[in-house]
């Protein structure tokens, strides 16, 4: 028969990760996804440009990490699946009109757009 100390120890480690899975990815987290900007953070600041938004929620993603003499390395911007152009395209798009925002790193956008994602892509996809 298990000791009481045993009992104890098998209910902590019970209670330990019950208490890790309840927190775990819910929405009262308090860390957003680092490669996403949700609708309801789009909400939260109200309206303005993708720019406007990403500069203030998620600086890095419009930061150069690489440098090249033979080729753009900006952060490659796409609105609904096509391919808008650099970081300044993200001043055209209002957020009104966006569901959200996501941020794939180097590797992701090269397998998901091919090659010329040296510093990744954020992808922009509206409502409706």
């Amino acid at each position: 028969m298990p000791s009481p100390a045993r009992h104890a120890a098998a209910l902590l480690i019970a209670l330990s990760l019950g208490a890790c899975a309840g927190t775990a990815g819910t929405a009262g987290s308090s860390r957003p996804n680092p490669n996403l900007i949700s609708r309801a953070e789009i909400e939260r600041e109200g309206p303005s440009s993708v720019f406007d938004l990403i500069q203030k929620l998620r600086p890095l993603w419009l930061s150069a990490r690489a440098s090249s003499f033979t080729q753009d390395t900006s952060v490659v911007v796409y609105l609904d699946g096509t391919r808008m152009g650099g970081p300044e395209a993200l001043r055209e798009v209002s957020t009104p009109n966006v569901e959200k925002v996501e941020f794939l790193d180097a590797g992701r956008a090269t397998a998901r757009f091919g090659v010329g994602h040296v510093n990744g892509a954020i992808l922009i996809t509206t409502r409706g």
